[in-house]
C-alpha cells in the first residue's frame, strides 16, 4: 500500500501541470518571494524541473534568458566541445561588484603571492559550482537550472547577502557532448506512466552512454593531463580565478544515499597540508545542516579518494581552494526502485539544489577562514619546495621538440613558472640543450602541482583505492627528464608560452631521397600524410649516418627514407607534398644525394623496406572498455589523422575484414564472439592481417591460440583459501588486489619495430589490469620485460609487484602471414602516456614487419 501511495504521489508530481509555486515549494521550502521578472526554469522550458531530461541547447539558452532578465547574472563562453556545443560559466553576483569584477578578480589572483596580504572580510568570497561532468550523471545539470534561478531571483535578505559577498560561478555542464547522449537516450525510453523496474530500458542506456565526451573521455579524469578541448577551456577560465571553494556534482549507485566531504584520512595527498582536508570538515557542517533539514540521508569519510589533482574536486586544492565532491544516489531516469524505495528523479535533483545553495552559505559565512586558508596554502607551498629534495626539474630532448614542446605547454597550462636553460646541462647521463630543454624551480607557490607532475606518488597509507594511484605526467610521457639536487643552479629567461614547431625541408628539391629520423613523436603524422598521398616510403630497420645539406647526420631504428626515383609522381610534385608533410607534422625533413652512407647500412639495402598505408579497424560495443576505445580512436584521429573505423564487436563474422589490414581490440569481454566471428579473425591473421590486443583482449588471443603464449595464474590463491578474515575488512582486503595504476619500469628492446624512435631501453609503463603475461619462449618476442625490481610509485600489493616483475610488457609472434601483438597494459592510458601510446602506433605501422 505504501508503494502505491508514494507511485501515485511521484505521478502527481511529475505528470500533472503544477504550477511555478508547487515546485519552489519542493525545491526551495524557505523561500518566499521570488522577482516575477525571471522566468523559472519550468516557465521558460514549458515543463516542471524532474520531469524531462533537459538537453544542453535548453540549458544554455535558459542561462542567456536570465543574463537577460537579472542583473545578477552575466554569461561567458569560454569555448565549444568536440560536438561544436558551447561550453559556459554563468558569473552570479551583486550589481555592484560586476561593475568592479576585473579588480575583484586581480585581487583574487594575488591570493597565489605570498608576499602579499591575505583578502581582507570586504572582499567577496569566491565559488565554483561545477556540474555534469559526467553526462549521465542525471540530476545535476537540472541542478545548475534551478541553482541559478535561485541566486537571479530569491529576494530574501540572506540571497543579496550571499551576492554581494560572494562571486559565484556555475559551469551548468562540464561535458555537453555526453550530456545530451544521456539526455536523448532517457527522453527516447522515458514511459507514462514512468517505470521504476531498474531492468527498463530507461535506465540502462546502451554503449558507450553518456558519461564522458566525444572520444569517449572521462573528464573528471582529465585537470592534470588536459588531452581534451573541454578541460583546457575549463583550466584556462579556472587559472583566471583560483577559487576558495570548487564542488563537483556527481551521482553514484541508486541504491547509494548522498556522499560528501570529508574523505578518508588515508586516501587524502600526502603533499598537502592537514589544513586543506580541514576545510572540507568546516563547510561539511553547512552541507550537513542543509540535509538533515529536508530530512535526506547522506554519508562522508568513506569510499572516495581525494589525493590526486586529476580529478575536478581535488585539482582547486593544489591551488588553496576547497574542493568537494557531491555524489547523489542516481535515479538515471524519472524513478528507479532501490533499497530505499522510490527514487524519484525530482528527489535526486533537490538534494542537489539543496546542497549546492549551503556551500554558497557556508562559504560567505567561513570566507576569511576561507582566504586565510589559501593564502597559506601557497606560501607554504614554496618553503615545502624549497626543502624538497629536487631543487629543480629539467626536461626537454633535442632528438623529440614535439613532445618536449607538449610537455611545455602543459606545464604552461597549470600556470607554472618555467625558465630557459642558460647553457648546456647533463645529468644523469642526459643531455639537456640551450634552446631545446627547460627548467623549473621546485620553490615557488604551485610547487604541489609541480610535483605532481615530476615525481612519482608519495607513499600511500591505504590500500583501497576508487581510481588511479601514480600518475606522473612526465613518466608517462617517455621523455627525458632530472631532479636538480643542487641548490645552486642558475635560470635563464622565462618561458611565456611554448614555441610552436616550424616543419621545413631543410633543403631544396633532391633527385635522390627525402630522410626524416623517427625519433621525433610526430614523425607518425608525417608517414601517414605521406602515405595517404600515395608516396611510397621506407623505413629503416637499422640506422644509418647519412651526408646531408646540414653534414653528417644520424639516423636512428625506423628512420623515413623517401627515394625520389620510385615514385608515381613527378619530383616536383613529390617535394611539394614533402614539403607539406614537414609543415602540417612540425618536422624537419633533409634531403641526400647519395645512397652511399658514412656509416651503417647504404640506402639500397634489404633492411629498408616500404611502408604500407595502414586501414585500421577497432572493435566496440558491449563488453568493450568505452574509455580505451576512445582512446585508441583520439590518438588515431589527433594524431595521425588517420579514419579508424569503429566497427560493432557483433558484426565481426558478418562483415568482410580483408577491408583492413589492422584490427585493434582495447581490453573487454570477448567471450561473447560467436565461432564465426572467432573463425573470421583467425583466418583474417593467418592471411597476412596485424592484429594488436590490450590487456583482457591479448589473454583472448592467446586462449583461442592466436599465439602460443601463457598468462601468469594467482599461484598464491590456495593459501589464502585457508586464511580467516573479519568480514568488517573485506571490502579494503579485496580492492587492495587489484591494480589501480601503479608505475612500472620496464626494459624495450629499442631494435625492434615497435620501439624504433625510443633511445633509452627503461620504459614506465602505467598498469591498470591484472593482465600478467609469462615472458614468450621466443628468445626475439618478449619486446618489452618488466625489469626485477620494476614497481616506481602507487599503491600495489607486495604479491601484484612480485607477479609483475619480470613479466612481459609486450609480446608479439607470427601466425601464418599476420601477426599478433600482445600488449599486458592499456599503452594509451588516458590519452597522455606518450611514452607508449607511440609503441601502438610503431605496431600500427610496422607490426607486420616482424615475421
Amino acid at each position: 500500500m505504501h508503494k502505491q501511495l508514494s507511485t501515485l504521489f511521484l505521478l502527481a508530481l511529475l505528470l500533472t501541470t503544477f504550477n511555478g509555486y508547487t515546485q519552489q515549494a519542493y525545491y526551495f521550502p524557505d523561500a518566499v518571494t521570488f522577482d516575477p521578472k525571471v522566468p523559472t526554469p519550468e516557465q521558460f522550458l514549458g515543463y516542471p524541473i524532474g520531469s524531462h531530461y533537459t538537453r544542453h541547447d535548453q540549458l544554455v539558452a535558459y542561462f542567456r534568458e536570465l543574463a537577460k532578465t537579472s542583473d545578477r547574472v552575466h554569461l561567458q563562453e569560454i569555448g565549444k566541445t568536440y560536438e561544436e556545443r558551447p561550453q559556459l560559466i554563468a558569473t552570479l553576483t551583486a550589481p555592484e561588484n560586476y561593475k568592479n569584477i576585473a579588480q575583484i578578480r586581480q585581487e583574487h589572483l594575488r591570493q597565489r603571492d605570498p608576499s602579499q596580504p591575505a583578502l581582507s572580510g570586504q572582499a567577496p568570497v569566491v565559488v565554483w559550482l561545477g556540474y555534469s561532468v559526467h553526462g549521465n550523471e542525471t540530476s545535476s545539470g537540472e541542478a545548475a537550472l534551478l541553482t541559478a534561478y535561485f541566486l537571479a531571483a530569491n529576494q530574501d535578505t540572506a540571497t543579496t547577502r550571499f551576492l554581494r559577498e560572494a562571486v559565484i560561478l556555475i559551469d551548468p555542464a562540464l561535458n555537453p557532448d555526453g550530456r545530451d547522449r544521456a539526455a536523448n537516450w532517457h527522453n527516447s525510453y522515458k514511459s507514462f506512466p514512468p517505470v521504476a523496474d531498474p531492468e527498463d530500458r530507461e535506465h540502462n542506456e546502451q554503449w558507450p552512454a553518456g558519461r564522458t565526451n566525444h572520444f569517449f573521455t572521462d573528464l573528471n579524469r582529465d585537470w592534470l593531463a588536459a588531452t581534451q578541448t573541454e578541460s583546457r577551456h575549463r583550466l584556462d577560465f579556472f587559472h583566471q580565478w583560483y577559487p576558495n571553494v570548487h564542488i563537483d556534482f556527481h551521482e553514484m549507485g541508486t541504491n547509494s544515499t548522498y556522499y560528501f566531504e570529508p574523505s578518508p584520512a588515508g586516501r587524502q595527498s600526502p603533499i598537502l597540508p592537514q589544513a586543506s582536508y580541514d576545510g572540507n570538515a568546516v563547510l561539511a557542517k553547512y552541507h550537513a545542516a542543509a540535509l538533515d533539514k529536508i530530512g535526506s540521508l547522506y554519508f562522508t569519510k568513506e569510499a572516495f579518494d581525494n589525493l590526486s589533482p586529476i580529478y575536478g574536486s581535488t585539482y582547486p586544492d593544489f591551488y588553496g581552494a576547497v574542493g568537494v565532491t557531491f555524489e547523489q544516489g542516481s535515479s538515471r531516469g524519472l524513478v528507479q526502485e532501490s533499497s530505499n524505495g522510490l527514487l524519484t528523479f525530482p528527489f535526486t535533483i533537490r538534494n542537489h539544489v539543496t546542497n549546492g545553495i549551503a556551500t554558497v552559505r557556508g562559504a560567505v559565512a567561513e570566507k576569511n577562514y576561507l582566504f586565510k586558508l589559501q593564502k597559506e596554502f601557497f606560501r607554504s607551498a614554496v618553503e615545502q619546495g624549497s626543502r624538497h629534495a629536487a631543487k629543480a626539474y629539467v626536461f626537454g630532448d633535442s632528438r623529440d621538440v614535439t613532445l618536449t614542446q607538449k610537455l611545455l605547454a602543459l606545464v604552461l597550462t597549470h600556470h607554472i613558472k618555467v625558465f630557459n636553460l642558460n647553457g648546456d646541462l647533463t645529468l644523469n647521463g642526459k643531455k639537456f640543450e640551450q634552446g631545446k630543454a627547460y627548467i623549473i624551480p621546485a620553490a615557488q607557490p604551485d610547487f604541489r602541482i609541480i610535483h605532481s607532475l615530476f615525481e612519482a606518488t608519495a607513499p600511500l597509507t591505504d590500500s583501497a583505492f576508487y581510481d588511479n594511484t601514480s600518475w606522473s605526467v612526465a613518466h608517462a610521457y617517455g621523455l627525458q627528464f632530472a631532479a636538480i639536487k643542487n641548490a645552486g643552479f642558475s635560470l635563464g629567461t622565462p618561458v611565456t608560452a611554448a614555441t610552436p614547431v616550424k616543419g621545413t625541408v631543410t633543403a631544396t628539391a633532391t633527385t635522390y631521397a627525402y630522410l626524416l629520423d623517427w625519433s621525433d613523436y610526430n614523425a607518425s603524422k608525417a608517414l601517414y600524410y605521406l602515405l595517404e598521398k600515395g608516396v611510397h616510403v621506407k623505413t629503416a630497420f637499422k640506422p644509418f649516418t647519412a651526408t646531408t645539406p646540414g653534414g653528417r647526420q644520424n639516423f636512428s631504428y625506423g628512420s623515413l627514407v623517401i627515394p625520389v626515383a620510385a615514385q608515381t609522381v613527378s619530383p616536383d610534385t613529390l617535394y611539394a607534398i614533402v614539403q607539406r608533410a614537414a609543415t602540417q607534422a612540425q618536422v624537419s625533413i633533409t634531403t641526400t644525394a647519395t645512397g652511399y652512407s658514412l656509416q651503417g647500412i647504404d640506402l639500397g639495402s634489404n633492411n629498408i623496406v616500404g611502408v604500407e598505408k595502414p586501414t585500421v579497424a577497432l572493435l566496440t560495443g558491449n563488453g568493450i572498455s568505452v574509455g580505451e576505445s576512445g582512446q585508441v580512436w583520439f590518438l588515431l584521429n589527433q594524431q595521425l589523422q588517420l579514419p579508424v573505423t569503429k566497427l560493432d564487436v557483433n558484426s565481426v563474422g558478418k562483415i568482410r575484414l580483408e577491408r583492413y589490414n589492422t584490427l585493434i581490440l582495447v581490453n573487454g569481454n570477448y567471450s561473447s564472439l560467436s565461432k564465426a566471428a572467432v573463425s573470421s579473425i583467425k583466418n583474417w591473421v593467418q592471411a597476412g592481417g596485424n592484429l594488436i590486443t590490450f590487456k583482457n583482449a591479448a589473454e583472448w588471443a592467446i586462449q583461442e591460440n592466436l599465439l602460443p603464449e601463457q598468462v601468469f595464474t594467482d599461484t598464491t590463491r590456495k593459501k589464502e583459501e585457508t586464511v580467516r578474515l573479519d568480514f568488517a575488512t573485506r571490502e579494503e582486503t579485496e580492492a587492495a588486489k587489484r591494480i589501480n595504476g601503479g608505475i612500472f619500469t620496464a626494459d624495450i628492446d629499442i631494435t625492434h619495430p615497435l620501439a624504433f624512435g625510443l633511445n633509452d631501453r627503461r620504459i614506465f609503463f602505467t598498469k591498470t589490469g591484472n593482465t600478467i603475461l609469462r615472458p614468450s619462449r621466443n628468445k626475439y618476442a618478449t619486446v618489452a620485460q618488466y625489469l626485477p625490481a620494476s614497481y616506481v610509485s602507487g599503491y600495489v600489493s607486495k604479491q601484484n609487484i612480485a607477479q609483475i616483475s619480470n613479466s612481459a610488457a609486450i609480446i608479439t609472434g607470427s601466425t601464418g602471414d599476420g601477426t599478433v601483438t600482445l600488449f599486458a597494459e592499456d599503452p594509451t592510458y588516458r590519452h597522455y602516456w606518450h611514452g607508449t601510446d607511440r609503441l601502438l602506433l610503431n605496431a600500427i605501422f610496422f607490426g607486420k614487419y616482424i615475421q
